[in-house]
Order: C-alpha cells, then structure tokens, then sequence
C-alpha cells in the first residue's frame, strides 16, 4: 500500500505539471517545484526503503498529497471556461510597441542597480568590506516594518523583471547585465531566492516559445531544473562557508563539487523540507498554535503590520513551525512544503484548501491576462518565482512579497507613463 500510494502522489503532482504547462499558466512553477521537491523525493523514499518514519506517516503523506490534488485539479478545471484564459503573448514584439517597452526596460534596469547598490553598501559598511560578508552579515541587516531591508526584496524582484523584457526585445546587453548584476548581489548576500529572476526569466520565456509540449521541450526543462537544483545547493555550501576569503581558503574545485555532492545525498537542504511535513504527521499535530490557519489570516491581513493588528494578526507560521520542529532554538523558521504548511495549518482535511489554491491560481492568472501590455512579462516573471519560493513553503513571506512587487510595478508604470507623456506632448 505505501508503494501504490507513493506512485500514485507522484502521478497525480505530474498530472497538474502537465495540464499547467500546456496551458502556459505560470503555475506550473508551482508544481514543478512541488514534483520535485516532494513529488519525486517523496517517491524516491519509499521505493529506496530510506524513510525514517513510520509506514502510516509515509501513507498519510501520500494521502493528503493525492485528495490535495485532486480536489485542485477539479477545481481548476470547473473554473476554466476559456481555452487560452492566461495570455497568448508571444516573445516577438511588433515595432510600435518596442520603443515604450525599450524606455520601460530601462527603468526598471535603473531600478535594479540602483537598488543592489544601495544594498551592497549597507552590507558593506555593516562586514567592514564586501570580501568579509556573509549570511550573518546579511542576517544582522534586517530591520523593522518599511526599513531597508523589509522593502528591499519586493522592490528588487519588481526591478529584475526588466531580464524578461530584455529577452522580449532581444536585448542581449541588458539580459547580461541584469544577471551579472543578480549573481553579485547573490554572491554578497548570500541570499539564494535572490538568483530565482535569473532561472524563471529563462525558464518562462522557454515556455513562451514553444508552442507545443514536447517530450524534447519536457527534457530541456528538467535539465535545467537539474542545474537549477545545482546551482541552490552550491549557494548553500558558499554560504556555509563564511566569509568570500575563507570560502576560497577552504575550498577549491574538487572539494567544492564533493561537498555539494553531500549535501545531495544527505536530503538536507530544499530536497528534504518534506520531512518536516512527516513529522507534523506523527505528532499528529500535537503543537502550540497548529491547526488555525494562521498563514491564511496573515495572507488576508498582508497589508496590516503585525503590530499594528491589535493582536488581530498572528505571528508568523514559520517561526512556529520552528519551534515545533526545535523548541530550543529562537526566531527559527521551518518550511515545509506547500503541502506540510496546509497540513500543519489545518490538519488532514486541509486537502480541501486544494480550492483555495486553485482560485488563487485562478485570480493571479487573471491578474496576468488583464494586465497592460507593458506589465504582463514582469507580473508573470513575478508569479513565477513566488511560486517557487511558495512552494518550498514559505506562503506566507512569498504571497506579501507578491502584493507589494505588484503595488511597485504599477506604481513605477504609472510614474514612468506620466513622465513619458509630458515628454511627448513637449516633443510633439
């Protein structure tokens, strides 16, 4: 039976990866990120015998995961009434539409080095020198609501989104920029969601262009999830390593592949954030807080400060996760999996919060679809990556970062559109 179930969780997870692909709906990122961070992990588990929990955990899991999905997939088909309800954009650009959207790249372009300069002093001044930076540097940065570095992310994922636009006019200058700009700004902070504008901007141009899912655009894609998955756990070794100075003191090539290689097999790290799920599902929950939805109160109450809600807003989920997880530990946050947070945040029956995944899925694809012409890459660029990080199980964090990426787009189209129009009417 935990075989049958375990396939069976994997099967209906790719199910979704597909429909959602062929619809170009950027939730695929959602999905692919749950294939395989539980999907493909989960299976691997059980058909490996290298699970540490119990058979009815491990059946549990599978369970939930299977009603989950399907109550998502019922839903998402009961609500598409449209064939092509996302968007049927192309990555060619017709030519009296190039020039605002040129301008409106720039901006944001200005936008992004501006932003990661201004943070790249900051660290700077806090480390004593960028080569002495590390994640605690970056740690001890973090301040209060509507500081520098509560805003810096929204405002950072807003202004990446230019890399989207630079594909779309086939701007190989700025593309390039814009990564080198991203990867330095990652290699400082240490702050791995932080390359995620790189991976999706790719990822969800690639989708764009081809027309039709294919077993050789299916291949591609999961090759580049492999270098993707890489990639993440080699930022994790870097930035277990200190400082950029000692990191080169303590390794070189080869030693720097190993110890990736053993982060891999040890399931640590993103592939194995499921297990915080298992373990909520042996202790059946038995934790302080568990089993209110308070990620969802949070996401419903995003624009109110925690501080400012009269106690109306809970505290975040995370953190008391983490305490479940180690009681011992301060301010730790635990993620595991858009799954293991609906079941720590309403228990087995939390597979019928498959509809709400499905609506929300549903409005943002909408939100897509109605968008200017000049907003729909950089909103979709946006979705993706929060899709990932939601994924992961981080929903709450990655949905406020979502509203406030989106208030900033618009706010710099509108200002970019005035000032654009008062030149012209001057021009003209």
């Amino acid at each position: 039976m935990v075989l049958l179930l375990g396939l069976l969780q994997f099967i209906m997870i790719s199910i979704i990866c597909v429909y959602e692909l062929k619809r170009k709906s950027v939730a695929v990122f959602l999905w692919a990120v749950l294939l395989v961070m539980f999907g493909i992990m989960h299976m691997l588990s059980i058909l490996l015998n290298t699970y540490e929990y119990s058979t009815d955990t491990m059946n549990e899991a599978s369970l939930f995961v299977i009603l989950f999905c399907s109550v998502y997939l019922i839903t998402r088909y009961l609500t598409q009434r449209k064939k092509d309800l996302i968007t049927k954009e192309k990555l060619e650009v017709q030519d009296d539409e190039k020039d605002n959207m040129k301008k409106f790249m720039y901006v944001l372009f200005i936008g992004l080095i501006f932003i990661v300069f201004i943070r790249l002093i900051m660290l700077s001044r806090q480390a004593g020198g960028l080569l002495n930076t590390s994640w605690v540097t970056m740690r001890e940065t973090v301040g209060g609501y509507f500081s520098f570095s509560q805003v810096f992310i929204p405002i950072f994922f807003a202004c990446s989104s230019c890399m989207i636009l630079a594909i779309k006019l086939k701007n190989k200058k700025i593309l390039i920029l814009s990564a080198l700009i991203i990867v330095l700004e990652v290699i400082i902070s240490r702050n791995r969601i932080e390359i995620l504008p790189i991976f999706c901007s790719v990822i969800y141009a690639f989708i764009l262009k081809n027309k039709k899912l294919t077993i050789k655009q299916i291949a591609i894609l999961a090759l580049i999830g492999i270098l993707s998955i890489y990639f993440i756990y080699a930022l994790r070794v870097f930035r277990h390593s200190g400082s950029i100075e000692n990191f080169f003191d303590t390794y070189n090539l080869v030693s720097f592949n190993k110890k990736v290689g053993e982060y891999l097999e040890d399931d640590s790290g993103e592939l194995g954030l499921r297990k915080n799920m298992y373990f909520f599902i042996e202790n059946n929950n038995n934790f302080e807080d568990f089993e209110k939805g308070h990620t969802y109160i949070r996401m419903a109450l995003v624009l109110l400060p925690t501080s400012w809600s009269f106690g109306l807003k809970p505290e975040d989920f995370a953190i008391t996760m983490g305490k479940a997880v180690l009681p011992a530990a301060v301010g730790f946050s635990v993620h595991p999996t858009l799954f293991g947070d609906v079941y720590a945040n309403f228990g087995f029956f939390g597979f019928l919060m498959g509809i709400f995944w499905a609506i929300f899925v549903l409005i943002f694809d909408k939100i897509i679809a109605k968008s200017n012409k000049l907003l729909k890459l950089p909103i979709s660029v946006i979705c993706c990556l929060i899709y990932v990080i939601q994924a992961r199980g981080s929903v709450y964090n990655a949905f406020s970062w979502l509203v406030y990426c989106i208030i900033i787009l618009v706010l710099i189209y509108y200002v970019y559109k005035i000032v654009y129009n008062t030149i012209t009417r001057r021009e003209g």
